[in-house]
């Protein structure tokens, strides 16, 4: 018998065994029917978020009086949007979602780490894309959010309930930042204040004591009255070309003036007159605490369309499994053809 294998010997085989290839392929078509059918429906929920509107980032840039900005970078829609989806992807706070809402009663996993990995972690997607036709303006702000589950409606409702408090928590921290800047900025201009004050005070102590001296020399070398030819500026001669003004001693005022200019000191009340930019100061801290970020104007995304129940279920793909299974049981009853004629040979 010739060892070579033809068209016609494994025509002639197939047709022998039909009854076994068509018993086969039908075993593996009811299997993968059953497989098909006793498979649990998951339906996935989907929601589309984008970069928040220009007003709802606007009360996080607080101006000063003088025009210049509060804080030293803008904060823009692109930046708090990116802190956004950067904490929406994070498993903080999916495990913070997951825990504080007790979503592991719905599952029969006793661990519950093991049943936030497998049915909550890996069940949500996130896709981020870009969908605008410039090249220049190429941004990948497009966020796609799905969650797949058994249930429809639970499915959406914890895809919409997870964007709201990661957007919740997002905005309320860049909130706390900028409220704690403000009162930073203002605690540092009371302090500068405060420290303007003390060295008024100083400085008023220290004329004191500068004008007593000069009455007492005043009064030794018996001038009372300052002469109205006398100039408080005095001319030094170096050279020729080059010579230094100076301001004449202060006991030429006379006794009488510096008499008059200590008692007004020392009978001072009001400080605060005379310090240079207190006011200025003072408006600048009242102006602050009129400012405070509410969290309620602020959002750091978009929803461009909330997750709704889905309809029609992500999977099972009953067609595509029973197609599968038709496939697998022409491709075993082929190798079973095969093999039946090698061993066939054999025995000749």
């Amino acid at each position: 018998m010739s060892d070579e294998i033809n068209l016609t010997t494994i025509i002639n085989r197939v047709i022998q065994n039909k009854r076994s290839m068509i018993g086969i392929i039908i075993g593996s078509l009811i299997l993968s029917i059953v497989i098909a059918l006793t498979q649990p429906e998951t339906y996935k929920a989907t929601a589309y978020l984008i970069p928040p509107e220009n007003k709802y980032t606007q009360p996080l840039n607080v101006f000063l009086n003088d025009g210049y900005r509060l804080s030293r970078e803008e904060l823009t829609p692109t930046i708090v949007y990116r802190t956004f989806v950067l904490n929406l992807q994070s498993r903080k706070y999916q495990r913070k979602f997951f825990f504080d809402n007790k979503i592991y009663k719905y599952f029969d996993e006793d661990n519950l780490n093991k049943s936030f990995e497998l049915n909550f972690h890996n069940q949500m997607n996130f896709k981020i894309e870009s969908k605008t036709v410039s090249r220049a303006f190429r941004e990948e702000q497009f966020l796609t959010i799905s969650f797949i589950h058994t249930d429809p409606d639970q499915a959406a409702k914890w895809v919409n309930d997870y964007i709201s408090m990661v957007n919740d928590i997002t905005s309320q921290d860049f909130v706390d930042g900028v409220n704690i800047l403000i009162a930073n900025t203002r605690n540092t201009i009371f302090s500068e204040i405060s420290s303007k004050k003390n060295l008024s005070q100083q400085v008023t102590q220290d004329r004191i004591i500068q004008l007593e001296e000069a009455l007492q020399i005043a009064n030794t070398l018996g001038i009372v009255s300052r002469e109205n030819s006398l100039s408080n500026q005095q001319n030094v001669i170096l050279s020729e070309d080059e010579n230094i003004q100076t301001k004449s001693p202060i006991y030429l005022y006379g006794s009488d003036a510096l008499s008059a200019e200590i008692a007004a000191l020392k009978k001072r009340t009001n400080i605060d007159s005379f310090i240079v930019g207190l006011r200025q100061l003072e408006q600048e801290a009242k102006s602050l605490d009129s400012i405070k970020v509410d969290v309620k104007n602020v959002n750091t995304a978009q929803v461009d369309q909330k997750a709704i129940p889905p309809e029609s279920r992500y999977a099972p793909k009953r067609k595509l499994i029973v197609f599968l299974g038709l496939l697998f049981g022409g491709f075993i009853s082929f190798i079973y053809i095969l093999l039946t004629f090698f061993f066939s040979r054999k025995t000749i």
